[in-house]
């Protein structure tokens, strides 16, 4: 009987373990919803957005990283347009401890050239009363049936 125990202990220990290094799993109605927008135009709809699953178009993140929850960490990612009037706009992020790793890989140079999208959960911290996105990650994996898991 124990050794039984001890197996099934194991088993959920290594299943539990490898759903923290899985993507996040979405079903096919759910990831047909994902819309990717600008990051300024995120910003004005942001609070409409609240609970939803978007992608939004960045070009940087700012080098600054704060640790404020044990196994959280809160950062920005901008996106920087010299043709605008206003030529840099912000989000708020918050990014899990073992996806921090993915999330410092992104450029903090505001002359980097590429675009990125990412992909979070647009949340409001209630205590802090600021809309911020919970990111999952920056590449979505879409199978045969149209579910996707979105990962770093």
């Amino acid at each position: 009987m124990k050794k039984r125990t001890l197996t099934l202990t194991i088993l959920l220990g290594l299943a539990g373990a490898l759903s923290a290094f899985a993507g996040h799993p979405m079903n096919a109605a759910a990831w047909r919803g994902v819309q990717t927008h600008d990051l300024r135009a995120l910003q004005k709809i942001q609070s409409s957005q609240v609970g939803k699953i978007v992608g939004v178009r960045i070009n940087y993140r700012h080098e600054r990283i704060r640790h404020p929850r044990p196994s959280w960490y809160e950062g920005s990612v901008w996106s920087y347009r010299p043709a605008e009037k206003e030529k840099f706009a912000f989000l708020r992020v918050m990014v899990a401890k073992k996806d921090l790793p993915a999330f410092k890989s992104i450029p903090t140079d505001f002359k980097s050239p590429g675009e990125i999208v990412l992909y979070g959960q647009v949340q409001r911290d209630t205590e802090a009363s600021y809309l911020f996105i919970r990111l999952l990650g920056r590449k979505a994996t879409v199978d045969s049936a149209g579910n996707a898991t979105i990962d770093w």
